[in-house]
């Protein structure tokens, strides 16, 4: 399997790189941390639209750019190198489900999201301390007007800028999103911001009446189509994370080749550069894992969610010691507000427990593998 990234996404990642570098910028995030959290704002947000980042895994015909889940990938993994709020790949995720729900959201809603003018976020997680589709107990019951919406999602991402929620919940057709305005009766939004000044809230949906028709997909493509949704969200994550270790990893190797110590940089220190040696083997681990996984997606592979959990997990740990090592490494001064690192490791840190943690995605992993042995012995 060639893991090699094409000609048109080695030239993405430069764009995106040198876009961010331009446009956005560590400093944001380190006055967020301080001032209300940290926002793309909407000039920016429409010039990404009209670079085709939003609608980048989405179909041309309704404004995307028709790209797959792996030059998806690339984006968010430039996303987390440089920090920038992972919004946008929420907002990808649900640019997909909207897309292959192939519903009359597809045409209404898609053209003017993938231009930037709207945004719609995913909200799939509940208190509980579970992730995931599984997890999902929120109950649109049957009422007189259509379906009742009740009950709580948390760590919903930047719903400040939202239009249109795709909430998971499980409604008398089938499991799956279904679309609420973010100011319809009975919403209420609490704010909060993550560990790493993201903007995320508690929703609460009190008596929200919804149509039966607002069922992404319907009911033959609902539950598919969440699945689906949340594995290509879940596997940007851990783009994003990769972002996050590989540039961390830089950023020290670089300040030990700089620092002295006894008259030696400190890299020449077997403790220093074999500490660093094992991180770069993690890195190239967490990507390895990530691109089978966008492989496994792009292809409808049976196996791909539990490729997802894996890659997911190990860029979550990956990005956590990476981010830890070079606090450690800079010494001194790593411990300080003046450096950038601290930054990283509170987005590695926030990453890692969301959308599913390393326990979660190796049990999902472990689970996947046993089933797997029990159809085999089935067969036999």
């Amino acid at each position: 399997m060639d893991f090699e990234l094409s000609e048109e996404q080695v030239v993405l990642r430069e764009a995106v790189r040198d876009f961010l570098a331009r446009r956005w910028d560590a400093a944001h995030m380190r006055r967020a941390l301080d001032d209300p959290p940290a926002l793309i704002p909407a000039e920016l947000w429409k010039e990404m639209g009209s670079l085709g980042w939003i609608g980048i895994a989405t179909a041309e015909d309704v404004g995307g750019s028709g790209s797959d889940v792996l030059t998806a990938s690339v984006l968010a993994e430039e996303s987390g190198r440089g920090l920038l709020p992972a919004t946008l790949s929420s907002v990808i995720a649900a640019a997909t489900a909207i897309d292959r729900g192939g519903d009359a959201l597809r045409t209404s809603v898609l053209p003017a999201l993938c231009a930037g003018d709207h945004r719609v976020v995913c909200a799939i997680e509940e208190p509980g301390g579970t992730w995931g589709p599984d997890a999902v107990t929120l109950e649109a019951s049957a009422g007189a007007d259509g379906w009742v919406l009740s009950g709580t999602k948390i760590l919903v991402p930047d719903t400040e800028g939202a239009d249109l929620c795709l909430v998971a919940a499980r409604t008398p057709a089938a499991l799956g999103f279904v679309t609420v305005p973010t100011d319809a009766p009975g919403v209420t939004v609490t704010p909060m911001r993550r560990l790493d000044a993201q903007s995320i809230a508690e929703v609460t949906f009190d008596g929200v009446v919804v149509p039966a028709t607002a069922l992404v997909g319907g009911p033959e493509r609902a539950e598919k189509t969440l699945r689906a949704t949340y594995d290509i969200w879940t596997v940007l994550g851990a783009a994003d994370l990769l972002g996050v270790a590989e540039t961390a990893l830089e950023m020290t190797t670089a300040y030990a080749k700089e620092r002295t110590q006894f008259g030696r940089p400190i890299g020449s220190f077997q403790a220093v550069s074999h500490r660093l040696a094992d991180l770069l083997v993690d890195v190239e681990i967490s990507r390895s894992l990530l691109y089978a996984a966008c492989l496994a997606l792009d292809e409808d592979q049976a196996d791909a969610s539990a490729l997802v959990s894996a890659a997911k997990a190990f860029a979550s740990d990956t990005a956590v010691r990476a981010t830890e090592a070079a606090v450690h490494l800079h010494g001194g001064i790593g411990f300080t507000w003046d450096l950038d690192v601290h930054l990283y490791l509170r987005r590695a840190r926030a990453g890692a427990a969301s959308l599913g943690d390393p326990d979660f995605h190796r049990d999902r992993v472990a689970r996947a593998l046993g089933r797997d042995r029990t159809d085999q012995d089935e067969r036999r």
